[in-house]
């Protein structure tokens, strides 16, 4: 039998994964995406201290207010 043959019967679903490790599964139109970000301790702290999608939100806000997303009202 090949290598890692039975993992995704051993795993789950994605839903049931996420579900286990307290997540909840990206939804139509969602990604994740790891990246680096330069700014004050306190702000950091603050930002990585929320929920993954309210740091969506947050990201979506700046990105507005800067101007940066076009065709955005």
């Amino acid at each position: 039998m090949p290598r890692g043959q039975n993992l995704d019967k051993v795993r789950g679903t994605r839903e049931e994964l996420a579900r286990r490790l307290g997540q909840e599964p990206l939804g139509p139109g969602e990604a994740a995406r790891l990246v680096h970000i330069r700014a004050e301790k306190e702000v950091l702290d603050l930002f990585t201290a929320l929920p993954a999608k309210e740091r969506g939100r947050v990201i979506r806000a700046g990105l507005e207010a800067l101007g940066l997303m076009e065709g955005e009202d």
